[in-house]
Order: structure tokens, then sequence, then C-alpha cells
């Protein structure tokens, strides 16, 4: 039996995430993530553009594209705009994340957990808050 030493395939930790997610009317929704990789972050990058690009299409905004293959499908900043956006829908038109929503509890519960794990996924930091009634994202830095 021999053992094959890979000083450049080290594997990574996993990486322990907590997401809350605070409505307009002040409540507030979280869950606990542990991811294995960062392989989830094109999906969740994927998952985030198409509920963005939905939603303003059903509104009859316009959507810019990012065009070319420079654009950066990682951009936190880029990112942070449309989770901000589908969570205020979400939460103006639905009330998706308050108790007292009108949408099945099952698909709610299944929307707020595949949410708020592709924000996990795409948002660094350890301790990500999305304030609705503030209009911001913050990353935790420096609450880890």
């Amino acid at each position: 039996m021999s053992l094959i030493i890979q000083p450049n395939s080290t594997p990574s930790a996993p990486i322990e995430k907590r997401v809350t997610l605070k409505t307009k009317e002040g409540q507030m929704v979280s869950a606990d993530f542990t991811l294995q990789d960062e392989n989830g972050r094109q999906s969740a990058a994927e998952y985030m553009r198409h509920l963005y690009t939905s939603i303003k299409e059903k509104l009859g905004e316009v959507v810019i594209a990012q065009l070319g293959d420079n654009a950066d499908p990682f951009n936190v900043a880029e990112l942070k705009k449309q989770i901000l956006y589908i969570a205020a829908f979400h939460d103006s038109m639905f009330g998706t994340f308050n108790r007292t929503s009108e949408i099945p509890e099952q698909e709610r519960t299944d929307f707020i957990e595949i949410f708020l794990l592709a924000i996990a996924t795409v948002i660094p930091g350890r301790n990500i808050m999305v304030d609705l009634s503030k209009n911001t994202l913050s990353d935790g830095a420096g609450l880890n």
C-alpha cells in the first residue's frame, strides 16, 4: 500500500455560514449552512440571474444583459443588487418571508431555503444579513 501525496490538491474545509433576511415589516428568517466547497457558485449565480430576469420581464422592465466574455457572473456588487431586488419583490408582492404569507407553507419554506442557500453560496462572508427595511446586504465582515 502506498500513500500518494498531492501538494497542490488540498481539500478545503467546510464553510459555515448564516444568512438572515429581515423584511420591511421587521420579521426575520435565517438559516445556517455548511458549504462543502465553492463548486456550487456557478449554479447559484445562474439561479439568481434567472430569478432576477424573470421578475423584471414579468414586470415589463428592460433586462440589461452582460455582454462579452469579460462579464463576471460572480460580480458581488451585481449579485447583491439582484438579491435585494428579488427579496424586495417577494416581500412586497407575496409576503414570502413573513409567517402570515398566503403562499402554501411547503412552497414558502422550499423557496426560502433555496434562496438563502444561493445567497450563502454567492456572497462571501459567514454572517450575511439582507435587511429589506434598509435595502442593504452585508457580508458580516468583522462579525466572524
